[in-house]
């Protein structure tokens, strides 16, 4: 062997044709966080974090509001503005189920996720309140307490499990089983709906503000045609009060 040459260099072998390569960070890429709220005024039901990722508090904070101003927004919804992550929720029977991914996990698969969770959560729910010709909206709107159902996340967590891979067989199963096309879901900026929430509450107050006014108007208005009133008859009134009583006065003592 000359001098100078060391042992030969073996190349590393081609992936087979065909082999599927697991994409960097995807086991970090699912559902950060996971919520079931009140669609109605953002109750939170149930709330799962996976402890893998730390979510910073903003974000926390930013899908809280965000729960509060979904009940005039579309059933099914992707909303961005969350730096690298974003928000994929949906609403059914007065329940909202969200989660926070990144923004590289395929959306389809978010949503099958989505729609296992509330497959589950009706399942708890008909253990909860029973099964039959029960109104579980009913039920839920009667819901005073924050994390009712805190004991659900377990479930939450055992079905993350199965998506934490978006390559794994299981995960592709489920994203053939679910029916939900990404181009259909509509897209929204959060900070958006945090300014027409805004507008809305700012038009809900000038609205009450207004009805104020035009009860103490018509309470004042009323005081006022009384104060007309008396102003006009007040004293033939009188006068005719007296009257009346000397004709009484002589007319008993007659």
């Amino acid at each position: 062997r000359a001098a100078g040459f060391g042992r030969p260099h073996l190349a590393a072998p081609a992936p087979r044709a065909g082999a599927l390569e697991r994409p960097r960070g995807a086991l970090a890429a699912m559902a950060q966080v996971t919520f079931i709220a009140r669609a109605m005024d953002g109750l939170i039901l149930v709330e799962t974090a996976d402890h893998s990722s730390q979510v910073p508090p903003q974000q926390k904070q930013q899908a809280k509001q965000l729960l509060r101003k979904l009940m005039n927004m579309p059933p099914r919804c992707t909303v961005e503005g969350a730096g690298a992550h974003v928000f994929h929720y949906n609403m059914v029977d007065g329940v909202c189920y969200m989660a926070l991914f990144d923004k590289s996990y395929p959306k389809n698969l978010a949503f099958a996720f989505l729609e296992d969770i509330k497959r589950l959560f009706q399942e708890e729910l008909k253990r909860e309140f029973g099964t039959g010709s029960v109104d579980y909206r009913s039920h839920i709107e009667t819901i005073e307490k924050p994390y009712y159902f805190i004991k659900f996340d377990r479930q939450i967590t055992k079905a993350k499990a199965e998506y934490r891979d978006p390559t794994s067989s299981k995960a592709l199963q489920r994203l053939n089983d679910n029916l939900t096309e990404a181009s259909s879901i509509m897209r929204a900026n959060i900070d958006e709906i945090f300014k027409r929430g805004e507008s809305l509450e700012s038009v809900g107050r000038k609205a009450t503000d207004l009805r104020d006014e035009s009860k103490k108007f018509k309470s004042m208005t009323g005081k006022l045609s009384f104060a007309t009133m008396m102003q006009k008859y007040g004293v033939p009134a009188v006068i005719g009060l007296v009257f009346v009583l000397i004709v009484s006065f002589k007319f008993w003592k007659g």
